[in-house]
């Protein structure tokens, strides 16, 4: 894995599905800007990352013939709300939350609440 150290403070909000399109325009930004970049190596089984949701991060391709498999578990505030205007590549929430309506909150049984900072 590899990751941009401190890209989630950047403005770039640019949503392209993961492709080798995508690889490409990401490549760039991160060229032109010199961005500072950070790699851990290759992950084992068992192995965990921590970031922030808008870091730019990125795996090589798979050079092996078995399956790699991830497991993705996104955070986020109690009360956060569906956005209004879901871009194309935000239409995951809707699978995730099939009741959510845009303003309404995010919270359902599928997706319980794991700390309250009042509790």
């Amino acid at each position: 894995m590899s990751f941009v150290s401190g890209s989630h403070a950047l403005d770039y909000r640019e949503m392209t599905a993961i492709s080798d399109r995508s690889e490409e325009i990401l490549q760039r930004y991160v060229d032109e800007h010199d961005l500072p970049r950070s790699s851990y190596g290759a992950m084992r089984a068992g192995d965990a990352t921590w970031h922030a949701g808008w870091t730019m991060h990125r795996a090589p391709g798979n050079p092996t013939g078995q399956m790699r498999e991830v497991m993705t578990i996104i955070y986020f505030a109690d009360g956060a709300r569906v956005l209004e205007h879901l871009a194309p590549l935000h239409e995951w929430v809707l699978e995730w939350y099939p009741s959510a309506r845009p303003g309404a909150p995010l919270a359902d049984a599928r997706n319980p609440l794991t700390y309250s900072r009042h509790e």
